[in-house]
């Protein structure tokens, strides 16, 4: 009965405590952006050691934040950093705590591990689960690796230290989760289609940087820096600002909702290797030529297509995998990837794309240099 007693009392404590939102204060929505990693914690890396997932995870926050403040002056922008440190997972949520924050947007970089023996395409959103999911356990362990580098800090993350923390926790995710939830397919959703990143879903996991916020907090992978032609689109600055325009649109929209002004969007630049998804894709760097008739006759011409298939397999073009449609082959690498249709504009290939989503539902765009 006494325990009883105890946990009614936690709760009331908890609901008089929770932040309210700073809508409520002036009109403002407050955003906290949060690049991951940092400082001695490199994050993921690379096929070079200079590769790291904290500093495209950098690159891509900062860009968004400058996004926000050009675009909408009743957002406000919040960094857990700008510049390479080190933030504790527990910091991060603090400072997002103490600014009462409507959003936490959390940035970051898949991986496979070295000896998976296979790549993955594509961009994930997470939100909070207080059970761990078997299929994302790799990406809980990883993102929560950190918590080994916090030393004496790290006690703040006993996942089961009683009955009332688990009760307190509970009562945070059924608050958020909802919002969590709208806020993860939005940003899926640019990720995939203003991004042209192959669609890995919104998934939930245990992680400590959204365990400890008190407001829809959201995890998003912003692709596989383990996968060539992904890590390739994540170094260039023109795919760090392609993924930057995803997620600033989709937190654009969802403030709007909540302030009652117009979303601002970004449209993304018709650019070489905006939506590279696969080993096939070559991109070219070109220098910088001195005229823009200069430029435009060595631009390389981008075509776009949408990928059906890949494998090890070699298949002949009337197979019954291709479902009727006349499909075209690439082979690189021992790996034979098959692709439908042409286009020779973004537009064109998201309609593409959609033409055939009911043979190949998870059909995603490539593009190729000429």
């Amino acid at each position: 009965m006494r325990r009883l007693l105890h946990i009614i009392i936690f709760i009331g404590l908890f609901l008089a405590v929770l932040p309210a939102s700073a809508l409520a204060d002036g009109g403002t929505f407050t955003v906290v952006l949060d690049a991951g990693h940092g400082g001695k914690d490199p994050g993921t890396i690379g096929s070079a050691s200079s590769n790291r997932e904290k500093d495209i995870a950098y690159n891509i926050t900062m860009e968004i934040g400058r996004l926000l403040k050009k675009n909408h002056a009743e957002i406000k922008v919040v960094y857990t950093r700008s510049t390479d440190v080190f933030i504790e997972l527990g910091r991060r949520a603090e400072i997002a705590n103490k600014a009462k924050a409507d959003l936490f947007v959390s940035i970051h970089v898949n991986a496979l591990p070295k000896d998976a023996g296979h790549y993955a395409y594509g961009v994930q959103s997470y939100t909070l689960s207080l059970k761990s999911v078997g299929t994302n356990l790799a990406v809980e362990k990883r993102e929560n690796s950190v918590i080994a580098l916090e030393g004496e800090a790290a006690k703040k993350y006993n996942y089961n230290a009683s009955a009332e923390s688990d009760i307190m926790y509970e009562l945070m995710q059924d608050h958020d989760m909802k919002e969590s939830v709208v806020f993860a397919k939005m940003a899926q959703n640019e990720m995939v289609h203003t991004g042209g990143r192959k669609d890995m879903g919104v998934r939930q996991a245990n992680l400590a940087v959204l365990r400890l916020t008190y407001m829809p907090s959201v995890l998003l992978e912003v692709g596989f820096i383990s996968t060539p032609a992904e890590e390739k689109f994540l170094m260039t600055k023109d795919g760090q600002n392609l993924m930057a325009k995803s997620i600033y649109n989709a937190i654009a929209k969802y403030a709007s909702q909540h302030t009652g002004k117009q979303a601002r969007l970004e449209q993304p630049s018709a650019t070489p290797d905006s939506s590279a998804s696969t080993e096939a894709t070559e991109v070219k760097q070109e220098s910088v030529p001195a005229s823009a008739a200069t430029a435009q006759a060595l631009a390389p011409k981008t075509v776009y297509k949408v990928q059906v298939l890949a494998g090890s397999a070699k298949l002949k073009s009337n197979d019954k995998q291709f479902k009727g449609l006349k499909c075209e082959m690439h082979q690189k690498d021992g790996r034979y990837t098959y692709t439908y249709g042409s286009a020779t504009t973004m537009e064109e290939a998201k309609k593409l794309r959609q033409s055939i989503l009911n043979k190949f539902p998870q059909a995603f765009i490539v593009t190729f240099t000429e």
